[in-house]
């Protein structure tokens, strides 16, 4: 699943890291990465993500409260964990006053995540209305264009 979600998801997670002052990203969906944006790695980047992952663990193992953020400082840098759903976002980042404005955006982002996630893991089923309104474009009765077209695609050039 890692190999079909990345491509989507990286890019909306490249802007993200542009986003304030933010360091690197981790991307993980249950205890597996999808997208490592850290600068570290790969090691430590798993590590990282099974220490949030054991806290997480720890500090909802009596059952009476959930925690979906965590947010650490260091000298030098602070680390914020977002977990929603089976996805985890980590973030790296050196501004404390950030770190609202990076919470927001990371729940944001999980939210897209997780319907993609979703989307990928129990497909929609073929429905007829779906198989009728689209056509493979190699079978097409006029020729291979579209049947609203009048013919191949008109080129507009730069300079008139």
């Amino acid at each position: 699943m890692a190999a079909t979600i990345t491509p989507s998801l990286r890019s909306a997670l490249e802007r993200l890291k542009h986003g304030g002052a933010v360091n690197g990203l981790l991307l993980g969906w249950r205890r597996q990465i999808l997208i490592n944006l850290l600068p570290f790695e790969e090691f430590r980047a798993e590590r990282l993500l099974q220490a949030v992952h054991d806290a997480h663990a720890h500090f909802s193992s009596g059952g009476d409260r959930d925690v979906k953020s965590f947010w650490f400082g260091y000298e030098g840098v602070f680390v914020l964990a977002l977990l929603q759903g089976e996805c985890l976002l980590i973030t790296l980042h050196t501004h404390a006053s950030e770190v609202d404005f990076l919470r927001r955006a990371g729940l944001t982002f999980l939210d897209d995540t997780q319907l993609l996630v979703e989307a990928l893991l129990h497909p929609a089923p073929d429905d007829e209305n779906s198989r009728e309104a689209t056509q493979p474009l190699g079978q097409l009765d006029t020729g291979d264009h579209p049947p609203e077209a009048s013919g191949p695609t008109k080129v507009i050039p730069r300079h008139a």
